[in-house]
């Protein structure tokens, strides 16, 4: 079964690739060795054949006659190439001749016997050849009357120089192959050390160390580029974890508020009779918290489902003029009592979106503005449409809200006011709401806003395709 480690996996790859080159090398060289072996050892062969081949003699006349013709050849081979072949020279060479009828001629001292006669070359064919027999290799020639000349050497010593040779370029390649692989270990181990890191640390975040990050040596490798990217992760991960360690922690809080008004007022109307108006003022408490409580449970019933991609929001062309006349004229009534004027500048601003969606956020940025601006105050409800966005835009002449809560304002249970308490404000959800359907509709959600003069908050959608 191949190893699942990723070091060894490379390891073996490694090995198996220097051993298949290492050895390819070495027959290759082996073989390239042993072919020029033999050549010098043919040359040699051949040098010698053609000394016993100059040793055939024409046939003698008688008297001042020519041979008759057919006659046979005469073999005497001259004394100074005799030396040739008596091992002086150290090659133990022989040679045997052979006549036109195939019966043996000659033979020198040393020949290994028997020694048969080479078949003779069909007609198209070279008259030279060469074979090996045993440790022998023998070269072999046939004359044009008919004669073969053979003439061979021991090949022993050439073999066991080959031999040698081959044991040296095991051992050579063995030892290459032995300092690759520790050289390529250490190589590996250093390339992979960055992964080894990646996964302490990922075991210390996964045992709550949210804080932990990989270091980061070589941004532009690729194993940076992976442990930037995971760094990226680890911090969007610990922001998430934080933000529902805060949203839990501020919803038990909000939850923890109206539960105790009700258990508090039924407790104290169960410890003894009381009269009727007391009873109706401990109910009306009662209602007034739970009422408190249900609008809390349906906001955080409402970003669960954003955040877990529940809502399906249709995308159908809308006019955001007429979803905000008609968000905002239920609300009037409630304006004049408190002397707030409700300018409405609404031109026509076609958009894709939900229109019930977007007249909640409508809802949720007019009645934040109403709670924010004194009596006697005015809003501004301005739609209009660019080349590329419809834009609805909400301003009050309020008290503006300092810069250092601006980039907090659409985070969960956040309060820019802390003087607003839980029966006065809301539970800081409404602006998280409005912020999870404007990215629902790939839209933008920006507020600014100045102490002392209001604040002014901007929805841009993208227009409707005509």
């Amino acid at each position: 079964m191949f190893p699942e480690s990723l070091r060894l996996r490379i390891q073996l790859w490694h090995g198996f690739l220097l051993a298949a080159v290492l050895t390819s090398f070495a027959v290759g060289a082996y073989r390239y060795q042993a072919a020029n072996e033999l050549r010098r050892v043919d040359a040699e062969l051949r040098l010698k054949v053609r000394a016993v081949t100059d040793s055939l003699i024409a046939p003698r006349g008688q008297g001042t006659r020519p041979p008759p013709p057919g006659a046979e050849r005469e073999f005497r081979i001259a004394s100074n190439r005799v030396s040739l072949f008596d091992g002086s020279d150290g090659t133990d060479s022989y040679y045997a001749v052979w006549r036109r009828d195939g019966t043996e001629w000659a033979c020198s001292a040393k020949a290994p016997l028997p020694i048969d006669r080479p078949p003779r070359p069909q007609e198209d064919k070279p008259l030279q050849g060469e074979r090996s027999r045993s440790d022998l290799r023998e070269i072999f020639t046939f004359t044009p009357p008919g004669e073969c000349v053979l003439v061979g050497r021991s090949i022993a010593p050439v073999l066991d120089s080959l031999r040698e040779y081959a044991r040296w370029l095991a051992i050579i390649a063995t030892s290459v192959l032995a300092f690759a692989l520790a050289i390529g270990w250490w190589i590996t181990s250093r390339a992979l050390r960055p992964i080894t890191s990646i996964v302490d640390t990922a075991q210390r975040i996964a045992t709550g160390d949210l804080s932990e990050r990989i270091p980061v040596r070589s941004a532009s490798s690729e194993l940076g580029h992976l442990s930037t990217v995971l760094n990226d992760t680890f911090a969007q991960i610990e922001s998430t974890f934080a933000r529902q360690s805060r949203f839990t922690a501020d919803a038990a809080h909000e939850l923890r508020t109206p539960v105790a008004i009700i258990l508090s007022q039924a407790q104290r109307v169960l410890t003894r009779e009381r009269d009727a108006a007391t009873y109706q003022r401990t109910l009306e408490a009662c209602v007034s918290a739970a009422r408190r409580l249900n609008q809390l449970t349906e906001s955080m019933l409402t970003l669960a489902t954003h955040d877990g991609d529940a809502i399906q929001v249709k995308h159908e062309p809308a006019d955001l003029a007429i979803i905000v006349r008609e968000t905002a004229e239920p609300l009037q009534p409630l304006a004049e009592e408190r002397h707030i004027a409700l300018q409405f500048d609404l031109a026509s601003a076609l958009c894709t979106g939900d229109a019930l969606r977007l007249s909640q956020v409508v809802l949720n940025l007019l009645s934040n503005a109403l709670d924010h601006t004194p009596d006697g105050g005015q809003i501004q409800l301005i739609t209009r449409s660019d080349s590329d966005h419809a834009i609805f835009t909400i301003t009050d002449n309020g008290c503006g809200i300092a810069p250092e809560h601006l980039p907090h304002l659409f985070d969960r249970f956040y309060r820019a006011d802390e003087s607003r308490n839980r029966t006065t404000g809301g539970a800081g959800l409404g602006l998280s709401i409005c912020k999870a359907i404007a990215e629902e509709h790939n839209a933008t959600l920006e507020v600014t806003s100045e102490i002392g003069k209001g604040s002014s908050f901007r929805l841009r959608l993208p227009l409707s395709p005509r």
